[in-house]
């Protein structure tokens, strides 16, 4: 019994252990005057609900942010204008999105992979996040890479993941001129194997 006991905590332990505090980033219309989620836990599984979704906290560059523990997690961003047990309001509006890790929504563009640097900023530069950049978008001929991180090669992708172009970085300019109208992805990466994903739109 005793070892049963000792195993089952042992078990708890690891379990809590292996779970982090992640973070969901969220950017609202700029017509709202707040941001609040509904985050539901899905693993671990959890029971705790809330009658009114708690407030997100204002970061920077009119994004939001809130905090908890999970493996994964559905977030249901909305505008603060839903109370439990009473009638919808007409101007509730709300768009959610299940996730593993820490999450940037744009609610306009939806996720997004270049969070604006106010959101990365650390006091320790060694764990600087590097910033990207590109530019214009959308694009017609050259897309410009703008970024404190140094690339040797870099692919890119279409919506489906599909590869369409693998080559080494030479300079600070992609020519995309032969890319058929879409969305795409250029994976960046640098000598540490790092890679860094920027979406854009072909003309």
């Amino acid at each position: 019994m005793k070892k049963l006991l000792l195993f089952s905590l042992m078990v708890i332990f690891q379990l809590a252990s292996s779970q982090t505090t992640k973070t969901a980033y969220f950017k609202p219309p700029s017509n709202w005057t707040s941001a609040c989620v509904w985050p539901i836990v899905i693993d671990p599984p959890s029971t705790v609900d809330f009658f009114t979704p708690p407030a997100m906290t204002a970061t920077c560059e009119g994004w939001y942010k809130y905090s908890t523990i999970f493996n994964k997690a559905e977030f249901t961003f909305n505008n603060c204008l839903y109370v439990y047990g009473a009638p919808a309001h007409p101007d509730y509006i709300s768009v959610s999105i299940i996730t593993e890790d820490t999450i940037f929504y744009d609610f306009s563009a939806g996720p997004i992979s270049n969070p604006p640097a106010c959101l990365l900023a650390v006091n320790d530069p060694s764990k600087r996040v590097a910033v990207v950049k590109i530019f214009p978008n959308p694009v017609q001929d050259f897309v410009n890479i703008e970024s404190d991180k140094n690339f040797i090669a870099y692919e890119i992708v279409d919506e489906s993941g599909k590869l369409i172009v693998n080559k080494d970085m030479k300079g600070s300019k992609i020519d995309i001129s032969n890319l058929k109208t879409g969305v795409y992805f250029i994976k960046l990466k640098s000598l540490n194997n790092e890679t860094n994903i920027v979406k854009f739109i072909k003309k």
